[in-house]
């Protein structure tokens, strides 16, 4: 009586196709997945003070910047910039601010007040000298150390 069935040269060879085969789709699926997501390392962020205005109502005390976007990420709405002054090299406490209130794209710039606080919305007066512009602790777009201090003088 003879049997019937797959030699096992042929039974081997099925079972290695169908785990190769197997692999593969698998792979397929769960590539998409594992993609390079920005992360704060490989984000560009940057910006720089272009200009700085007085008011004609202030004197020569700076109450506006004109900040751009140099990096290649977006500054959202909301963004804070801690303004520190600077005192023969030693840098001074938060006592202004820079609110974004309109979002920057790469290579935008745009003029924003300098403020007493966070959410102020009044024209504060600063002080003639020279100052740190430099991203916040509660900045909203990523980490800090992505950004460098820009200094600028009133």
């Amino acid at each position: 009586m003879m049997r019937k069935g797959v030699s096992p040269v042929v039974a081997t060879v099925l079972l290695i196709a169908i785990a190769v085969i197997s692999a593969v789709a698998v792979w397929y699926w769960v590539a998409p997945m594992t993609g390079s997501q920005p992360t704060p390392s490989t984000i560009q962020y940057g910006f720089a003070v272009t200009a700085v205005y007085t008011n004609s109502t202030s004197g020569t005390n700076c109450v506006t910047v004109d900040l751009k976007n140099t990096g290649g990420v977006t500054i959202p709405v909301s963004t804070v910039f801690e303004v520190r002054y600077q005192t023969n090299g030693s840098i001074g406490a938060v006592a202004r601010y820079v609110n974004v209130t309109s979002a920057l794209a790469p290579g935008a710039s745009s003029n924003f007040y300098i403020v007493s606080a966070p959410m102020a919305i009044n024209k504060s007066q600063v002080e003639q000298g020279t100052y740190i512009l430099r991203a916040s602790a509660t900045l909203s777009i990523g980490s800090v150390s992505g950004y460098s201090d820009v200094y600028f003088t009133c």
